[in-house]
């Protein structure tokens, strides 16, 4: 059951981390409260997707973990 669950939020991570690609450009801000409202997702992807964009050097992190970030 548990591999279930986070299979399934890992597809829709894909998803929204797609949306993610295909709405923001370089140097839009992005933030989660953004994600969630271009992408319709909610906040515990947003957060994630987010998180590991940062993570994997997309997305330039701000002055703090819930500011606005730029989109590289």
């Amino acid at each position: 059951m548990k591999d279930t669950i986070k299979e399934t939020q890992f597809m829709h991570d894909v998803n929204t981390r797609s949306s993610v690609y295909g709405t923001f450009k370089t140097g839009d801000d992005i933030s989660v409260s953004l994600i969630q409202l271009r992408c319709k997702t909610g906040y515990f992807s947003a957060s994630r997707v987010l998180e590991n964009l940062i993570e994997d050097g997309l997305v330039q992190a701000g002055k703090t973990q819930s500011s606005v970030c730029k989109m590289l």
